[in-house]
C-alpha cells in the first residue's frame, strides 16, 4: 500500500495509464498524463529551489491545472497549500507571510496581483504560471511562463516519510490571522483509504468535485478518487449559478458519486430541472459541511431513488470521522424520513471519541458536551503551533491518545448514532435563556415553503436580539404571524425569532456556505437594522 499521497498516482499511472483521472468541461487528463505534467512541474519547482519541507502555494481557478499543480508540489517535496483565486490580494500576502511560503503556481488570472505581491512585504520569490507585461518593474519575484513545463525533464520524487505535511489548508483564525491546518500524508491517505472503503470507490466511479481546492471537502476527489483509479469531474463554481447545468452535467458526464455542501443539492432541486434529467447513473449522495433538512433529503429520495445519502462529518482538522448513511428503499431504507434533524451518525474505522462537558468531564448518558476526536485522519498540528497545544488537543491520561477539541456539541442517541446540536460557540444567550442557532434553524427549515434559514443575534439596546433570514419558494406568500404561529409549535416561546426576513439569496463563503459573518453586518448597515 502506497504511503504517500501522489504514490497512489504513480501507481494507477501504471496500471491504467489511458484512464482518465480528471476532466473539466472539455478537457480532461489521464492518469499517465497527469503524473507525467506533475513530475515535469516538479521538476521546475525543484530548480526554483523548492527544498523539502517548503510550502508551495496553488492559486488556480477550477481545471486540470490544479491537479498537476497539487500532486508536482507533493512530487517535489514540498506541502501543497491551496488558496481561493478570488480572494483578495490582501488574503494571498497574509497566507504567504503566515506559511513563509517562497513559491506560488498561478495563471494570468494572478496578473492584476502582481503590483499587490511587489508593494508589499512578503517572502515569495517565484510564481510560476504567468509573466508580467513589464518583468524590470517586479524585481521582487522571478516569473516562469506555465510553457515551462513542456520542456522540463521528468524527475523522480524525493525521499519523503509519510508523516512529513502533504498539504496545509489556510482557514480564518479568530485573531485574524489565518490558520495552516497541517496534513501530513499520512492523515491524507488515510482519509482516502477510509472513505474509498466507506462509499465502495472504484476504478469504474465519476466523482462530481463541486468544492474549490481550497476547501477541505475537495480532498475527496483530489485524494480519494485517485487513491481507487477513478475519474473526477472538476465542476466551475459558475455551474452553481446556473442549476440546470448541474442536472445536465449528472446526466452527460453520468455522474456516479455526488458530494457537495447542501446548497447545491437544494439549487439543484429548486431551480435544477432535475425532472426533465436522466439521473439515474447516481448511486451516492454525499454532503457535508452544513445540515440537509429532511424535506430536502426525502426529495432527493423521490428524484434518485435507487442512491444512497450520506451524512458526512468531521472538521477539516480531521477530514471525516463520522456518517449516517440513509439507503434507498429498495435496499431497506424507510419510505419516509422523520421531521427530527437528520444525525452525524456513528464513528468510521481507526477513530476513537470522547464527549466532555465544559469541565473536561466524560458526559454521560443522552447529555450534551463537546465531541473530542482521535483518528488516523487528524491533522498533524496547526501551523505555528506544537503538536501539544492544550487549547486545540485534549491528551488522554488513561489511553495516552491525543484527541483534537472539535467545538462542535454533540448528543449520543440511546442506539448509539451522534447528533448534532451546534457549534459551542453558535450557542447564544438572550434575555437570560441559552438558545442553539442550530435548533432555531432546523425548525424554520422545516416550514412550508421555506427553502433556507440562518438565525442570528445582534445587539440592539444593550439587549441581544434574535433574527432570522429565510429564502423561500413563493415569497408573495410570506406571512410573519403565520410563520411565527408555526415555529411556536416547535420552539419555546424565547427562542422564536423577533424578526423574520425575508432575502432573495444569502451570501455564501467561497466553499458555498452561507455567511453568517456577512449576513449580520448586512443587517447592521441596513435602514431598518434599529
Amino acid at each position: 500500500m502506497a504511503a504517500l499521497l501522489h504514490e497512489n498516482l504513480s501507481h494507477w499511472a501504471q496500471q491504467t495509464p489511458d484512464h482518465i483521472a480528471f476532466r473539466c468541461g472539455n478537457q480532461s487528463l489521464t492518469y499517465a498524463q497527469l503524473d507525467d505534467r506533475s513530475a515535469r512541474l516538479a521538476s521546475v519547482l525543484r530548480e526554483l529551489d523548492v527544498r523539502p519541507g517548503d510550502r508551495v502555494a496553488v492559486r488556480l481557478p477550477t481545471g486540470i491545472e490544479s491537479p498537476i499543480a497539487v500532486y508536482a508540489a507533493m512530487k517535489a517535496g514540498a506541502a501543497m497549500v491551496p488558496v481561493d483565486p478570488l480572494a483578495p490580494p490582501g488574503r494571498l500576502i497574509e497566507i504567504l507571510r503566515s506559511g513563509q511560503i517562497r513559491h506560488l503556481v498561478t495563471t494570468k488570472l494572478a496578473d492584476p496581483y502582481a503590483e499587490t505581491i511587489n508593494r508589499s512585504d512578503h517572502p515569495l520569490q517565484h510564481v510560476i504560471g504567468t509573466e508580467p507585461t513589464a518583468p524590470a518593474d517586479y524585481p521582487t519575484a522571478e516569473f516562469t511562463a506555465w510553457s515551462a513545463i513542456d520542456s522540463a525533464d521528468r524527475i523522480e520524487p524525493l525521499p519523503m516519510r509519510s508523516t512529513d505535511p502533504a498539504y496545509v489548508i489556510f482557514t480564518s483564525g479568530s485573531t485574524g490571522i489565518p490558520k495552516g491546518i497541517v496534513h501530513s500524508h499520512y492523515s491524507g491517505n488515510s482519509y482516502a483509504r477510509l472513505s474509498v472503503r466507506t462509499y465502495a470507490v472504484t476504478a469504474a466511479d465519476r466523482i462530481a468535485n463541486l468544492s474549490p481546492l481550497h476547501f477541505d471537502m475537495s480532498t475527496f476527489g483530489y485524494f480519494s478518487s485517485i487513491f481507487a483509479g477513478a475519474t473526477t469531474v472538476l465542476v466551475p463554481p459558475t455551474y452553481s449559478m446556473l442549476p440546470a447545468s448541474l442536472s445536465a452535467l449528472i446526466q452527460s458526464q453520468q455522474i456516479t458519486i455526488w458530494y457537495s455542501v447542501p446548497f447545491a443539492l437544494v439549487q439543484l432541486l429548486e431551480r435544477g430541472v432535475p425532472e426533465q434529467r436522466d439521473l439515474s447513473s447516481i448511486r451516492w449522495i454525499m454532503y457535508g459541511g452544513e445540515p440537509l433538512s429532511p424535506r430536502h433529503a426525502q426529495q432527493l429520495r423521490r428524484l434518485m431513488p435507487d442512491a444512497w445519502i450520506s451524512n458526512v462529518y468531521g472538521p477539516a482538522e480531521v477530514n471525516q470521522c463520522t456518517y449516517f448513511h440513509i439507503p434507498p428503499t429498495n435496499r431497506g431504507g424507510p419510505q419516509d424520513l422523520p421531521e427530527q434533524p437528520i444525525p452525524i451518525g456513528q464513528l468510521w474505522d481507526e477513530t476513537d471519541a470522547v464527549i466532555l462537558d465544559p469541565l473536561d468531564q466524560p458526559v454521560q448518558g443522552a447529555g450534551v458536551g463537546e465531541l473530542l476526536v482521535h483518528s488516523s485522519t487528524m491533522m498533524t498540528r496547526y501551523w505555528h503551533l506544537s503538536c501539544d497545544d492544550p487549547v486545540t488537543f485534549y491528551f488522554d491520561l488513561d489511553s495516552g491518545k491525543r484527541f483534537y477539541r472539535t467545538g462542535d456539541l454533540v448528543r449520543r442517541r440511546e442506539d448509539g448514532l451522534l447528533d448534532f446540536l451546534g457549534r459551542v460557540d453558535r450557542q447564544v444567550k438572550v434575555r437570560g435563556y441559552r438558545i442553539e442557532l442550530d435548533e432555531v434553524e432546523h425548525a424554520i427549515s422545516q416550514l412550508a415553503g421555506v427553502i433556507e434559514s440562518a438565525a442570528f443575534c445582534v445587539k440592539a439596546d444593550e439587549t441581544q436580539r434574535l433574527l432570522a433570514a429565510v429564502t423561500l419558494a413563493d415569497p408573495t406568500e410570506f406571512d410573519t404571524a403565520v410563520l411565527k404561529r408555526e415555529l411556536s409549535t416547535r420552539l419555546p416561546a424565547y427562542a422564536v425569532p423577533d424578526q423574520m426576513l425575508v432575502r432573495k439569496s444569502f451570501p455564501r463563503t467561497t466553499s458555498g456556505k452561507i455567511d453568517r459573518r456577512r449576513l449580520v453586518m448586512e443587517y447592521e448597515s441596513s435602514p431598518g437594522a434599529r
